[in-house]
């Protein structure tokens, strides 16, 4: 079986971040005996990085680190690529809305494919966010004829594209673009359903308005040097 990074965001994270890690340890050493998991504390508000110190003592083999000051999300998942170490990197949120059980799942793909995506069956969203859901994945179909089903939501990734793929967007519309890429290159990309579960801590911010600026600018430049200057994926 190919080794597995499991990697967790995390942000005023207390009342899920225990639970969420001794699951996670649990799944990783049903799937293989290579493995890591990385928990990076974006600068969190509450005890979040106290409990992550006490889990520590508990799975001595888990990796904690964490931001001297808040960097937001999306410098937060490329810190965390860029710290894993093995094959396949699967990044969940630290919110536990994404069961780390889903990599069981993923597993058996991953010796034919390079990405897989968990498309969610259903999203516990409101009329607003489920406009923003529909016109992030619908665009970068438009705009770059590639269908990521559920771009918003978790992926197993082979770790060679994201060290190879170099990408310009800073906001949270860089995952979208990196498998733009990567299915423009020609990577294979398999699908499996997930049910998302629900919000047990934390707060969303997917839907702010900056985030939804800068994601479509970024989604914009993308476009530009993508299918106008036909630049390189």
């Amino acid at each position: 079986m190919p080794s597995v990074s499991l990697l967790i965001p995390a942000y005023n994270e207390s009342a899920t971040i225990s639970d969420l890690i001794d699951r996670s340890i649990t799944v990783l050493k049903n799937c293989t005996p290579d493995y890591e998991l990385i928990v990076l504390d974006d600068a969190s508000k509450d005890n979040t990085w106290e409990l992550l110190q006490e889990a520590k003592i508990k799975h001595p083999e888990i990796r904690i680190e964490r931001h001297a000051i808040n960097q937001g999300i999306a410098t937060t998942f490329e810190d965390l690529y860029k710290a894993a170490t093995k094959d396949f990197l699967f990044l969940i949120s630290g919110d536990g809305q994404f069961p780390p059980e889903t990599l069981m799942k993923c597993m058996p793909l991953l010796e034919t494919h390079d990405v897989v995506i968990c498309d969610r069956i259903y999203k516990d969203y409101t009329i607003y966010r489920h406009i923003i859901s529909s016109a992030y994945r619908w665009l970068p179909r438009i705009l770059f004829g590639v269908d990521l089903h559920d771009p918003g939501t978790i992926k197993c990734v082979r770790r060679e594209i994201i060290s190879d793929i170099k990408v310009i967007s800073t906001s949270v519309f860089v995952e979208a673009e990196r498998f733009i890429r990567a299915a423009k290159r020609g990577y294979k990309i398999a699908h499996v359903e997930m049910i998302q579960e629900p919000r047990k801590g934390g707060k969303a911010r997917g839907g702010k308005p900056s985030t939804i600026i800068s994601s479509v600018s970024d989604m914009l430049k993308v476009w530009w040097i993508l299918q106008i200057l036909r630049r390189k994926p």
